[in-house]
């Protein structure tokens, strides 16, 4: 045997092996990839989630803005408008400021006197 095939040995096991470092690489990044993707859709969904309950919280100060100005007929047509959409997708919290402001509507008129047409 030569020392020129023992090389040639030598440097085809380390191509092989080196080969072998990459696909290795190459597979743990991809699993590591695989294993973030839960976590990035989780984010997604509670920035949604975090987006919608300050839109609806928005609008519920608004209405709550409009009932300290004693505008009821607006505050009652926006928390009407606010009860039709869903809140599943929004926090607990929303549901909650709704029926205290629905609240304070019904409040509001009770103390009022009825209007003439």
């Amino acid at each position: 045997m030569s020392t020129s095939d023992s090389s040639h040995r030598w440097v085809a096991t380390l191509i092989v092996l080196l080969l072998l470092f990459q696909a290795g690489n190459w597979a743990w990044h991809k699993y590591q990839k695989f294993q973030q993707q839960p976590a990035l859709k989780s984010a997604a969904a509670l920035k949604h989630k975090i987006e919608a309950s300050m839109a609806y919280d928005t609008a519920l100060m608004a209405a709550d803005s409009l009932l300290a100005s004693a505008d009821t007929a607006a505050a009652a047509r926006l928390l009407d408008s606010l009860s039709q959409q869903s809140t599943d997708g929004l926090f607990p919290i929303e549901r909650q400021k709704l029926q205290r402001l629905q609240q304070s509507l019904d409040s509001v008129r009770a103390l009022s006197p009825p209007q003439r047409r």
